[in-house]
């Protein structure tokens, strides 16, 4: 495996579908920092193919065969919902650092029993929430926790389209973990999270898809006031059904942050004071490739300095939102008819 003194770490991913192949990309747009190992998959030919395409040194038929390369540094799994779970936990036991795609398991105990095996391990282990590691993100909370806008009483984000694909696509299988709230309500729980922190209630509704998935879920969350600030709320809306917009808005008590397209933002808007006729600043940035180096540079980071979770995206943040995800759901389950 890579020592703490070289130059490049040696990446593996664990599948050959869509987001594996984007992810791939990104990660070939950093030659010197990055080194392109192997690519695991459960068929021989699509894992050569990969690896044949986007620069990967081989390929391998089989998931335990990758995380067994011992020149495999960290893995990033790319799977189903339902794979993430038991493809982490392999790839932990084997020693691997790991990346694992949103959400980082399917339900709160999954993910909580990945936590305490990296930590027993010793082991980088980060979900790959790439929104957080996005820089005007992070300059959007720096601000917001300097205190300058005052204290945060509203979060509200959605992001939502019309799904028009067919009911076997893993969307709307619930046997993949299908459904809006795993696949698209994860990113504006966790832009909440960033905010507010984990909520004292849930209150959800819902509706569901033919095949049995939640197609459309929206929640109110709830904050009791603290010694450190005062009540607050938040808003969450996912759909399968409807395109509404990708909108994060942080709303304090003395300015507002809003964040369009907020899961792969270029600019921010922040405005100080409560003049509605006040001009915002506007806060630009380019993506470099789909905007993945982000995570995949912090991932390096925290490897090379012996960090085992990423401040950006901490396991606490990750267990509480999946403790929201959870709720969301049961929420949604007791409200639908």
């Amino acid at each position: 495996m890579t020592t703490e003194n070289s130059s490049r770490i040696g990446w593996g991913i664990l599948s050959t579908g869509h987001i594996a192949s984007v992810f791939a990309k990104d990660l070939a747009i950093l030659p010197d920092e990055v080194r392109l190992v192997a690519v695991g998959s459960r068929d021989q030919t699509k894992a050569d193919d990969f690896a044949a395409e986007y620069g990967f040194e081989r390929g391998y038929g089989s998931y335990a065969e990758l995380a067994a390369d011992p020149e495999v540094d960290v893995v990033y799994i790319g799977s189903t919902h339902t794979d993430h779970f038991p493809s982490a936990k392999l790839c932990l036991e084997a020693g691997k650092h790991v990346l694992v795609e949103k959400p980082l398991t399917v339900t709160p105990e999954e993910a909580y029993e990945l936590v305490e095996l990296a930590r027993e391990r010793g082991l980088f282990l980060m979900e790959a929430l790439w929104t957080r590691t996005n820089p005007l993100i992070r300059r959007a909370a720096e601000v917001v926790a300097s205190g300058e806008l005052g204290a945060v009483r509203h979060v509200a984000a959605s992001f939502g389209f019309a799904f028009d694909g067919g009911e076997s696509h893993r969307l709307m299988d619930p046997a993949q973990a299908g459904g809006a709230i795993l696949d698209l309500g994860v990113y504006p729980a966790h832009g909440v999270n960033l905010f507010l922190g984990e909520p004292a209630e849930v209150l959800g509704y819902g509706s569901y898809a033919s095949t049995g998935v939640d197609s459309h879920a929206a929640a109110t969350l709830t904050y009791p006031a603290t010694a450190d600030r005062p009540a607050a709320t938040a808003s969450v809306l996912c759909t399968l059904e409807i395109s509404v917009p990708t909108r994060l808005e942080v709303f304090c008590t003395n300015g507002t942050v809003t964040i369009n397209s907020f899961i792969r933002p270029t600019e921010i808007s922040i405005l100080r004071g409560t003049d509605l006729n006040a001009e915002p600043e506007t806060l630009v940035t380019e993506l470099p490739g789909r905007g993945y180096t982000f995570q995949a540079q912090e991932v390096m980071r925290c490897i090379r300095s012996g960090e085992l979770e990423s401040p950006l995206v901490p396991w606490e943040s990750t267990l509480a939102t999946m403790r929201t995800l959870a709720a969301w759901r049961a929420a949604v389950d007791a409200s639908a008819v």
